[in-house]
């Protein structure tokens, strides 16, 4: 007997469609790398600021510094950004129009002026190491010329570490002396919050 080809209402039922596959979790881009170049220059001439260059070469290369925002610090001998260790008069005189009083540092346009006689010795209410008082100084200072500012809030919490940004050399408050950008800075650093080399602004 002779089978008859099957009506299309006799076909077999379709396969059932696979669901889509899940959408795979994309991760941020990588941050954009900003190459910053500058150059260190010692107007010092004691055994105590000797060490001055390659102490802050080191400091600036350092991974646990500003590289994990995405800023690579190259030196450069014709950098326009310059990292200074000066005497206090000499100091005041870079960071015009701010007042540094012969004892504080600062960032002003491309310059940042540290102060040799905080480098020495720094401050009465600093309670780390010198060394870690001495990159606390480099770091903060560079921090402003990347673009960072002060935070709100100077001791998040007490016996926390400072923020790098904090102002440590004259009010810890109860947190601990810290030398490196906090999670919290590094993540504020990607965001490119301003400028590099930001000028005054009274």
């Amino acid at each position: 007997m002779l089978s008859l080809p099957a009506k299309p209402n006799d076909a077999a039922p379709p396969a059932p469609v696979p669901p889509p596959p899940a959408p795979v979790a994309t991760q941020p881009a990588p941050t954009t790398v900003i190459e910053v170049p500058y150059r260190l220059e010692r107007r010092t001439s004691d055994v105590a600021t000797q060490g001055f260059e390659a102490f802050a070469l080191a400091t600036l290369s350092d991974p646990r510094g500003w590289q994990r925002s995405g800023f690579r610090l190259v030196p450069k001998a014709d950098a326009r950004f310059t990292v200074v260790l000066a005497e206090g008069p000499e100091v005041d005189a870079l960071c015009l129009p701010y007042d540094t009083y012969g004892k504080y540092s600062c960032q002003n346009g491309p310059t940042v002026a540290l102060n040799a006689d905080r480098w020495r010795t720094a401050t009465p209410k600093w309670t780390g190491r010198l060394d870690d008082y001495r990159r606390y100084l480099v770091g903060h200072e560079v921090g402003h010329l990347l673009g960072l500012s002060h935070p709100g809030v100077q001791c998040p919490a007490v016996g926390k570490r400072a923020p790098l940004m904090a102002q440590q050399s004259t009010e810890l408050n109860g947190c601990l002396p810290n030398p490196w950008p906090l999670d919290s800075e590094i993540v504020l650093g990607r965001r490119r919050p301003a400028d590099l080399a930001p000028p005054y602004r009274p």
